[in-house]
């Protein structure tokens, strides 16, 4: 089958490749996808320059992670889903990847795509969702429909991105929580803005005389999609009391003055998608969450963010990982198959 990936042990955009690889080998609680469309993440701008590390899989390597598709074939113990179901998922990092004709993937990890939208459509959410929803009410124990959320703040930085767009809505349909986005471009404003944000204002910018001038003096909860190093300090000085810090980015850590948390008592902890499939723990919860975010988006209650389509073909995936690479995507772009 004919898949995108590195045949090299460099992991810079050039090593990128298109190339015939063996059909996926199947276990016992998978799902084989037909691959119609797929999304670049920073993960796997990530997952392309950490090629060769210890613990990494064998070239050539095949990349990607968000797909949408259509059900194959299923393996002897996989009951969740039969030939011909549309399905998405953002897969694992422990696996080939998805950047393919033909995808192998736990049925545990996947979820029956929304009826109302394209493959195309459907491959912007899973990863970005996933996270969103995770790091949102697992990591910070914030409860959907929860009367103690009323009054209480979240700063969501950058509001714009991936991840971004989807915590800005599950923070404000299903939480009840006031959301104050982060953008530094008109665009990235607007985008934050449609999404429901309550406020949307400028990380180029010191934070904290922004929220004042809003007559937010502190916030109870931050969601960090950025290099955390870059930001420590003034979270420090606007989260509120016993607030909550999730990030998400910790593969850009420097030393963090941790102490200065303390005073406030502030729970800091960080995000990992992937740690549910690679480690076996609950891995069903990524089901869960795909199901039910499909029932959002049919219903209307969740929208995609904003998704620039290209073709799936080698020089379009290169395009991609680059422009994730200088930070520069607003929503997602998507990778198809679909005429569009």
């Amino acid at each position: 089958m004919k898949a995108i990936g590195l045949k090299s042990a460099t992991g810079g955009i050039e090593q990128l490749n298109e190339m015939t690889v063996p059909a996926p080998v199947m276990g016992p609680h998978d799902v084989l996808v037909r691959v119609v469309a797929n999304s670049v993440n920073p993960m796997d701008a990530k997952r392309r320059n950490n090629f060769g590390a210890p613990g990494r899989l064998a070239s050539p390597l095949v990349l990607g992670y968000d797909c949408a598709g259509t059900v194959e074939a299923v393996g002897s113990d996989a009951h969740k889903f039969k030939p011909g179901d549309k399905v998405w998922t953002a897969g694992s990092y422990t696996r080939p990847g998805s950047n393919s004709e033909l995808f192998a993937v736990d049925e545990r990890v996947v979820g029956h795509a929304p009826r109302t939208l394209s493959p195309t459509h459907a491959a912007a959410f899973p990863l970005a969702l996933l996270t969103a929803w995770e790091n949102l009410f697992d990591n910070l124990n914030i409860h959907p429909f929860d009367e103690k959320n009323w009054g209480k703040t979240i700063l969501v930085m950058p509001g714009a991105g991936g991840v971004g767009s989807f915590v800005i809505q599950l923070a404000k349909n299903l939480a009840g929580l006031t959301v104050i986005a982060t953008a530094s471009r008109p665009m990235s404003s607007a985008a934050c803005a449609g999404l429901g944000a309550d406020f949307v204002i400028n990380h180029k910018a010191p934070l904290k005389p922004q929220l004042e001038g809003l007559g937010i003096h502190g916030v109870d909860y931050i969601f960090n999609a950025h290099a955390i190093d870059d930001f420590f300090e003034q979270y420090c000085e606007i989260i509120n009391p016993m607030g909550k810090i999730v990030d998400i980015c910790g593969a850009n850590h420097k030393d963090l003055p941790m102490s200065r948390l303390m005073p406030k008592r502030v729970t800091y902890t960080m995000g990992n998608t992937f740690a549910r499939p690679t480690f076996g723990m609950d891995p069903e919860r990524h089901s869960f969450i795909l199901n039910t975010g499909a029932r959002l988006v049919d219903s209307g209650a969740l929208k995609a963010p904003q998704i620039r389509v290209m073709p799936w073909n080698l020089d379009a995936m290169k395009a991609a990982h680059e422009a994730v690479e200088r930070g520069e995507v607003v929503g997602k772009i998507v990778l198809t198959r679909e005429r569009v």
